[in-house]
């Protein structure tokens, strides 16, 4: 877990996460010492002891409720406004949570008033810290080695970021005719033969190499002579990997797969897996069943036909299986189009179904399927057959995705809207793959939290 959260989580995400920790531990420290009510004759060392315990679960509870509310997504420029409303409704429904908790220890008012001496503690942190980011210079320098149109393309996302993380110094090529040149928005600054040069002048941290495998030769001495002076070096598709969260397959050689670290499948891995899967459908399926029962009726009374609908998928090891969901079209739905994907506003879909896709209450059967084993609750989103062939037979690696169980959601599902065509196909996959090589019981975690915010916020579904 820890090496994951070193690899693909920045030193400033790290940096306001904690200080986030340290200033919601001392004010709810300091709000339950003043506000507290444990016991009339509770000695100093138990009442101190529990506020520490009850402080402990107030921070936990408040760090989940900013991460869903979308708080430690720094890439994204936040307008006073737009932060504090997000700040005051994470707090909002920390209150509720803590009285939920605690209402046999503490009163409403008093879970109120600790959330907002927390809420008003983390906008005058989190505002000073936006206001001194941009005029102080904490990004890390780095230099692309290549100038072809995947390094051309990462620097445009990076400079399309609010808050990078990277200061882009420029490239370096092979081509004498392109130095000088701006290209990306970013000037090429020398041949190979200058990279010394240009990293002591552009005091650069990071080296990002984009060359083709086909090079007639590879600049091994420059780079060991880099590498020697404490310059980090990165192949780009390692570095696309960790800045966005999926594996770039533009480009992507056979070879970097083979050697890229992860892709672990040990026995602990998938008793976590199984664990979490089991407890979370249990949980799920007891805490939905009135709204299950409520839904069923409204499908019912809508309209003739089934309420569960199951349709074939493609599971675990190319394994078809049939998937259960609750029916949200019309149960002649495909039968003049054939298998087609699901569109903006699509007629086939009846209006509870419209509803109860927007708020993902259809997915809640496929718990079923969770528990029967042919599925997980964290994976790749199941194809259907149709769908498969057409897309193995198109799209690199897109096989790849069957080699771990498929799921209710994924990382795929939380980080890229509905796919409806090949090249969405293609997106969603690179995201896949990324689950993949990365699986561990954290991003499993930190995947339910982001669904919960993409639930909250209806986003990605059709």
């Amino acid at each position: 877990m820890f090496d994951y959260i070193e690899k693909h989580y920045s030193r400033l995400y790290l940096l306001v996460f904690s200080i986030d920790f340290l200033v919601l531990l001392s004010a709810a420290l300091i709000a339950f010492r003043v506000n507290g009510n444990f016991g009339n004759n509770a000695e100093h060392l138990k009442y101190a002891y529990l506020g520490f315990i009850y402080s402990a679960i107030f921070v936990f509870i408040s760090q989940i409720m900013l991460f869903v509310n979308e708080l430690y997504s720094l890439e994204k420029k936040y307008q006073k406004k737009w932060l504090i409303f997000r700040c005051i409704l994470s707090f909002s429904l920390v209150s509720v949570g803590l009285y939920f908790l605690l209402s046999n220890v503490m009163h409403y008012s008093n879970c109120f008033i600790i959330s907002m001496i927390a809420c008003g503690s983390i906008l005058c942190w989190r505002l000073i810290f936006y206001w001194i980011v941009p005029k102080i210079n904490i990004q890390q320098r780095i230099l692309f080695l290549g100038t072809d149109e995947l390094s051309r393309m990462a620097v445009r996302e990076i400079l399309a970021d609010d808050n990078p993380q990277f200061k882009v110094v420029g490239f370096v090529g092979d081509d004498p005719g392109l130095v000088g040149k701006r290209i990306a928005n970013q000037k090429v600054l020398g041949t190979i033969e200058d990279l010394d040069v240009i990293i002591q002048k552009e005091k650069v941290e990071k080296l990002i190499i984009s060359l083709p495998h086909d090079r007639k030769e590879f600049p091994a001495e420059d780079l060991i002579r880099c590498k020697f002076k404490g310059i980090e070096i990165m192949q780009l598709h390692t570095f696309y990997e960790r800045l966005r969260g999926k594996i770039l397959i533009d480009g992507l050689h056979p070879s970097w797969l083979i050697f890229a670290q992860g892709f672990k499948k040990n026995n602990w891995i998938k008793w976590e897996k199984r664990i979490l899967d089991i407890s979370l459908s249990l949980i799920g399926l007891l805490i939905t069943l009135p709204i299950s029962l409520i839904t069923a009726l409204l499908i019912k009374l809508e309209s003739d036909g089934p309420v569960i609908y199951q349709q074939e998928r493609v599971g675990d090891n190319g394994k078809v299986f049939r998937i259960f969901k609750f029916r949200s079209m019309r149960i002649d739905a495909e039968k003049d189009s054939g298998p087609i994907w699901a569109g903006e506003n699509d007629p086939r879909i009846t209006q509870v179904g419209r509803f109860i896709r927007k708020v993902r209450i259809d997915e809640i059967p496929q718990m079923i399927n969770v528990l029967k084993g042919d599925m997980s609750f964290v994976g790749p989103r199941p194809e259907r057959p149709h769908f498969v062939e057409m897309l193995t037979n198109s799209i690199p690696y897109y096989n790849q995705r069957h080699s771990v169980k498929p799921g209710i959601t994924g990382w795929a599902a939380v980080n890229y809207s509905y796919g409806a065509s090949v090249e969405d196909a293609v997106q969603k996959l690179q995201y896949d793959l990324y689950y993949i090589k990365n699986m561990s019981i954290f991003l499993d975690l930190v995947t339910i939290l982001k669904t919960v915010a993409t639930v909250c916020g209806r986003k990605g579904s059709r």
